[in-house]
Order: structure tokens, then sequence, then C-alpha cells
């Protein structure tokens, strides 16, 4: 019977390490598949008004998140239009509500004051794990990251909300 017991595990093992192996399901089996776009929270900044946007784009079992800025001064005029600031890529797994990332490479853009331009997004190689819970309802995408791991998903940390609403770029 322990025999049975043990063969009967090493199967369950070998079945579930081939299905991981296998890639396991994608984001295009989620409808997650193709480009979301949210915008937070404008903040004060020098005088102005600084806007902040994420997008997100998921293909096969990647994603890619960069992070665009746009400075408005006082008298309305464009300081920088919408400029890549961050940027981070890696795998995802996914569930039906439930995602993690498993990034691979993050990287920043520096802000040059004299030319008023933002310089390329330098990559660096990383390894970090995000859990995040995700409801979709059409073309409208709620990610929630409890980065605190305080237990909820109310907080704003860096100006970034732990909950935050993505549309799907037609």
């Amino acid at each position: 019977m322990k025999r049975f017991l043990l063969m009967l595990c090493a199967a369950i093992l070998a079945l579930g390490l081939a299905a991981c192996q296998s890639g396991g399901p994608s984001v295009e089996d989620f409808g997650l598949a193709g480009t979301w776009m949210t915008k937070f929270e404008p903040e004060q900044e020098n005088g102005g008004t600084l806007e902040t946007k994420g997008e997100i784009n998921f293909s096969g079992n990647t994603y890619k998140y960069s992070w665009f800025k746009k400075l408005i001064a006082e008298d309305g005029s464009i300081v920088y239009d919408w400029s890549e600031t961050a940027r981070e890529t890696g795998s995802v797994s996914v569930s039906s509500d439930y995602m993690e990332w498993t990034a691979n490479s993050y990287g920043t853009a520096e802000y040059n004051k004299g030319t008023k331009s933002w310089s390329p997004v330098n990559m660096k190689s990383t390894t970090n794990d995000y859990a995040i819970y995700y409801t979709l309802e059409g073309d409208k995408l709620t990610i929630k990251e409890d980065y605190n791991l305080d237990g909820d998903f109310d907080d704003v940390i860096g100006g970034l909300p732990e909950t935050a609403v993505y549309t799907k770029e037609k």
C-alpha cells in the first residue's frame, strides 16, 4: 500500500511539473491580452500639475508595465508632455482572479532640467514577485495589490493607489 501511495504521489507531482513546464494558462485565456491604461490622481509639483499614467501590456505569459508623466506649468503651458519615466518587464502567471508577476528587468529615466526632457529608460536586471488580485468587466480591469502588506487595498504609496482601474486601449 505504501508503494502504491508513493507511486501515486510521484505521478501527481510529475503531472504538475509537466503542466508548469508547458507554460500553463496565458493572459489570452483570461481575456487580458493587450494594452491597459489608467491615469492616477494629479499632484501639485513646483507650482505646476504633475499627471501620471500607467500602461500595462500583456502578451502570452509576459507583461510590460510602463509609467508616464506630464508636467503642466501654472500658466497652462506644457513643461514636458507624456514621457516614459519607468518600466518593468517580466513573466505573469494567471488564474481567474489572481495574477503573479515575476519581474526580470526594471528601469527609470532621468529628467534633464536644462533640456526639459527625459532620458531613455535605463533597464537593469531585477527579481521581484508581486501578488495581484484582479477583476475584469468588459474593457475595465481592476488591479489590487497590497503594497504595504497591511491586509487592505485602499492605501496610496508613493503616489500610486493599491487599487487602480485600467481601460483596454483599442
